[in-house]
């Protein structure tokens, strides 16, 4: 077991928290700490190094999330098998570490010890009690494992004891939130949004309904991506809805020679579409909003996976593109911060406005506060940015080993995109006759692989054209519930599914 001794300077301005944090990523990365070493436990930290349990545990805890250490349950801290490599990386880490203005002094004894973090963090592995390898689209370290969200809940109750928790708001949302929401989209898109038109929701789905029974009724047609989520269409089928399909490629929606002036709706991901992954180009999203504008059709721009694009410039959004003024755009926060953050947003232009708060007010009397209130208050003091820029460093780097370990176990094989963390979406090689085969297979081996495949529509043409692609030959997984310690298994998985014999 190693025990690390930091330096720490006492006279420094530097906490002593951040001054472990920066110690121990240098070590880390620099190969002083061997990947895969064991960390002292905590209390003996504390002792030897003079300061309190919560400094050790709350310094860990960042190098966590960072991918430095890992905790394996019952048996203690170890350096991650596969941490970062670069001082770079390093730096970032440090300068996420706060002083310990909440959790209390650095020394031993000098209070009692006081945190809301949980001591006996659950192993967010990939791999369940079944013996399942989860390629799913969820999060092992979702926003709420983060220090800065533990300390804003702390405060929040601890310190304020949320007076404000039982009063009544508008069923639109949380005040504070859609004032925060409003200037973070206006910084975001470069388009003015007022807070007046953001709408809190609980999910893409219920936006999508709010959207029906306000601008909709039946016999109305929704123009749809071929294909789509499964839920999003029986929602407009379910209302009576006409459905047009407009096939995806390699370039998004192809709305080229379609028409589209008895469709009363829209709808559209354009950074990266469920369940392809394809991201809509430039020039088709101008083309698609110039033909909406020329039917004086509203557009749904749905927002999922937007926030963690790892490669390349990110394209203007359609709210962007179109200033807001025709364009209705909803996002959500749980594919970026965890499945359990089910909370979106919409923002709807003015003239629909009136009937879309009609609407959420016979639908639901408002959501849960408490998640609100925190989340208003991470995004205000800046810690969403911050922590979205840590959850991108992670992800591009757990991508880039899943995609050199398929290398290594399949062989070469083609990528669709994988821009937006935390998907992944490729060709299967030749000699595996279908997508819906081959998932088949991999669920036999325990390697569960989301959705229901072919992916293919039946409105999508085959073409030799390098746009479109065959998406009955096309696999969409994620892997942000893979722990990189997880991640060697799951490739060589992937190419055992591959290599079965098919009959």
């Amino acid at each position: 077991m190693v025990m690390f001794l930091p330096f720490l300077d006492r006279q420094s301005g530097e906490s002593l928290q951040k001054q472990i944090v920066r110690q121990l990523a240098a070590a880390i990365s620099s190969g002083t700490l061997r990947p895969g070493e064991p960390l002292a436990g905590i209390r003996e930290c504390a002792t030897n190094w003079g300061v309190s349990r919560n400094t050790v545990m709350l310094a860990l805890e960042h190098l966590e999330a960072e991918g430095y250490v890992e905790k394996r349950p019952s048996r203690g801290t170890y350096v991650h098998q596969t941490p970062p490599h670069s001082s770079e990386a390093a730096a970032e880490t440090i300068a996420l570490a706060e002083p310990d203005d909440i959790t209390g002094a650095d020394s031993v004894g000098s209070r009692p010890e006081r945190t809301f973090a949980d001591q006996n963090h659950s192993d967010f592995s990939s791999i369940n009690l079944a013996g399942q390898v989860n390629l799913g689209f969820g999060s092992d370290q979702p926003v709420y494992r983060s220090l800065e969200w533990k300390r804003t809940i702390q405060k929040l109750f601890q310190y304020e004891n949320w007076k404000s928790g039982g009063q009544f708001q508008s069923n639109a949302g949380l005040p504070f939130l859609r004032n925060t929401l409003a200037r973070w989209l206006t910084a975001r898109h470069g388009t003015a949004v007022d807070e007046r038109q953001v709408i809190i929701i609980s999910g893409l789905q219920q936006a999508h309904s709010l959207i029906a029974q306000a601008l909709l009724s039946p016999e109305m047609k929704v123009a749809l991506e071929a294909p789509c989520y499964i839920g999003k269409r029986l929602l407009y089928e379910k209302m009576g809805m006409g459905i047009v399909d407009i096939p995806v490629n390699g370039k998004g929606v192809g709305i080229a020679g379609m028409d589209l002036s008895d469709v009363q709706l829209l709808c559209v991901n354009p950074g990266c579409q469920v369940p392809t992954n394809a991201t809509l180009s430039l020039p088709r999203r101008r083309q698609l909003l110039a033909l909406a504008a020329r039917n004086r059709t509203p557009v749904f721009e749905e927002s999922m996976f937007d926030f963690l694009t790892l490669d390349g410039k990110s394209v203007p959004s359609l709210l962007s593109l179109s200033g807001g003024k025709t364009v209705i755009h909803a996002g959500l926060f749980a594919p970026a911060l965890g499945g359990g953050m089910m909370l979106g947003y919409m923002v709807v232009p003015w003239p629909l406005l009136p009937a879309v708060l009609d609407t959420k007010l016979i639908t639901d009397n408002g959501l849960p506060w408490l998640e609100q209130e925190a989340l208003a208050r991470f995004m205000d003091a800046g810690d969403l940015d911050e922590f979205l820029k840590r959850r991108r460093m992670t992800l591009m780097r757990r991508r880039d080993h899943l995609v050199s370990a398929m290398q290594h176990h399949l062989g070469e094989f083609r990528i669709f995109n994988a821009r937006q963390a935390p998907r992944i979406s490729w060709f299967l090689p030749a000699g595996v006759p279908d997508s819906a085969t081959y998932v088949s297979k991999a669920r036999k081996l325990n390697l569960q692989i989301p959705g229901d495949y072919p992916l293919r529509s039946a409105t999508d043409p085959l073409t030799t054209d390098p746009a479109s692609a065959d998406f009955r030959r096309l696999i969409s997984h994620g892997y942000g519930e893979l722990a990189e310690s997880g991640i060697e298994q799951a490739a060589q998985l992937i190419a055992q599914a591959a290599t079965a014999s098919f009959v």
